[in-house]
């Protein structure tokens, strides 16, 4: 099984690797700086010889340090925007692309959807050949 979200979170610690990134919601609240990552919807699509092709829209949110007033929250959100359009194209745990990025800046916080797709195939039954006979011979000797 692929653990998408682990790969994700491996990425943004690539990128910002001080940051505190968070696979659940937290009931209290979120330490800062961090991110957030979850998944807002997934699909299959099934393909020929049982193949499928799946796809992930995700969104990172992520929470800027509020107790620092240079560069302020709105600064340090247009920042990391900027930072995750530019270099978060690729998840190299998944050697997949990040598709369809959207940055939006709401509520002293920045979400940034994508989606990723790949492709998977069923795991196969493994016969193997257990016994070969062969008739062999000489053709005309």
């Amino acid at each position: 099984m692929i653990d998408v979200t682990l790969n994700i979170a491996n990425q943004l610690a690539a990128i910002v690797p001080d940051a505190i990134i968070y696979r659940e919601q937290q009931e209290q609240s979120f330490e800062e700086p961090s991110f957030y990552i979850y998944e807002i919807q997934s699909n299959s699509k099934d393909e020929l010889m049982d193949y499928q092709m799946r796809s992930h829209l995700y969104c990172v949110v992520w929470f800027p340090d509020s107790s620092l007033d240079d560069p302020g929250v709105k600064e340090q959100c247009e920042n990391m925007r900027q930072k995750l359009l530019d270099e978060f194209s690729f998840i190299d745990g998944l050697q997949v692309k990040v598709l369809n990025k959207e940055a939006k800046i709401n509520e002293n916080t920045l979400n940034l959807t994508f989606k990723i797709r790949y492709r998977v195939t069923k795991p196969q039954e493994n016969n193997q050949l257990k016994e070969l006979q062969t008739n062999g011979g000489l053709k005309n000797g």
